[in-house]
C-alpha cells in the first residue's frame, strides 16, 4: 500500500529534516564536525527548497522590528515562496536539551504579522541525544509532523520543525 505524498509545505519540511539530517552525518563521516554551526544546514536546505520549485531567499531583514542603533539588523534565515505557499523558515543548531528560541519567535511572529497568509517555522537540528526531548524557551511553538535521526552507529544526528503558535 503506498502513503500518500505530504501536501506543502509539509512536504518540502520533511525532506529538509531528511536531508540534514544525512547531510550532516555524511560531513561527520569527512572529518568536518570542527566546521559544524547552523550556516553549515543553508546549503542543503536552499537546494531542497529549490528542488521543490520554491523561490528562496537567505538572510532576509525581519519585518516589524526597528533597526538597533549598533550593528545589523534581524534577519530571518529564509522566506520561501512557491506551490502557492509562502512561509519563513529559522534555524537552530541545538548543543543541549534547552533552546533559548526567543529572538527567533520573536522575529517569526514580525514575519507572520506583515505577512497575512504566509506561515512560519523554527527547524531545529543536533544530535539525537539533544533534540529528542528539547525543550523550547519560550513555548509558542507546535511540532510539525516527526522527527528525523539519521542512526548509522556512530553520532546520530537529527531534525525537528515546529511551527509558531500565533
Amino acid at each position: 500500500m503506498q502513503q500518500q505524498p505530504l501536501q506543502e509545505p509539509l512536504n518540502v519540511l520533511y525532506r529538509i529534516k531528511r536531508g540534514l539530517s544525512g547531510y550532516v552525518s555524511y560531513l561527520a563521516a569527512c572529518e568536518m564536525n570542527t566546521a559544524f554551526s547552523e550556516y553549515v544546514l543553508y546549503e542543503p536546505i536552499l537546494r531542497i527548497l529549490t528542488a521543490r520549485e520554491y523561490i528562496a531567499h537567505c538572510e532576509i531583514v525581519a519585518p516589524s522590528l526597528s533597526k538597533q542603533p549598533r550593528g545589523d539588523s534581524k534577519r530571518i534565515d529564509f522566506d520561501a515562496r512557491g506551490r502557492d505557499q509562502h512561509f519563513a523558515l529559522e534555524v537552530k543548531w541545538a548543543k543541549r536539551r534547552t533552546l533559548n528560541v526567543k529572538n527567533d519567535h520573536t522575529k517569526l511572529i514580525g514575519f507572520l504579522n506583515k505577512t497575512p497568509g504566509a506561515r512560519a517555522f523554527l527547524c531545529v537540528f543536533g544530535r539525537q541525544s539533544d533534540i529528542k526531548q528539547i525543550m523550547l524557551k519560550p513555548n509558542g511553538f507546535i511540532e510539525i509532523g516527526k522527527p528525523v535521526f539519521a542512526d548509522f552507529g556512530v553520532t546520530k544526528y537529527g531534525c525537528r520543525i515546529f511551527e509558531v503558535v500565533a
